[in-house]
């Protein structure tokens, strides 16, 4: 090693610093895909309890007044749901979710949007994938996910 000549070396050196380059960045993306399937999941989830609440109740429960938030927590629902939090109950005191799931990055501010019609009968929960070029994102939407985070995705009934 100590023989080789210094451009040989360099090259060598600038071979490592891009294969690191490159898994490193990799790493990221899979990171954010993670978040991203972690965002679909649990929109998911909170789907199926919002549909299950509809069968039981006939409506959606309502969406707390501005908050992006879904009013179907605490004593017989009345209560605001606050994400990572729970649980999300009927007016009769079912437990439709233990623990209503938050957004990998809500410490970063990043929230999930609960809103429903005025009948009730239709709902939307969106967020905001990180990654904008996924085929799923719906560009254009005018909900925020957060501070100054667009949402760019959403699970509708």
């Amino acid at each position: 090693m100590f023989e080789w000549k210094k451009r040989e070396l360099v090259f060598v050196l600038l071979v490592l610093l891009g294969v690191f380059g490159i898994s490193f960045w990799q790493l990221k993306i899979g990171e954010m895909k993670t978040r991203d399937l972690q965002r679909r999941t649990d929109v998911d989830l909170v789907s199926r309890a919002l549909r299950q609440y509809k069968n039981d109740a006939g409506v959606y429960p309502s969406e707390a007044t501005g908050s992006g938030k879904i009013l179907a927590c605490g004593d017989k629902g009345k209560a605001r749901c606050e994400w990572n939090e729970g649980p999300m109950t009927g007016p009769d005191n079912t437990i439709y979710l233990n623990k209503i799931p938050a957004d990998p990055w809500s410490e970063k501010g990043r929230v999930y949007v609960y809103e429903t019609d005025q009948k009730r009968e239709h709902f939307r929960l969106y967020t905001a994938l990180e990654n904008r070029y996924d085929q799923i994102a719906k560009p254009g939407l005018t909900k925020e996910c957060g501070i100054h985070v667009q949402c760019n995705w959403y699970a509708e009934e």
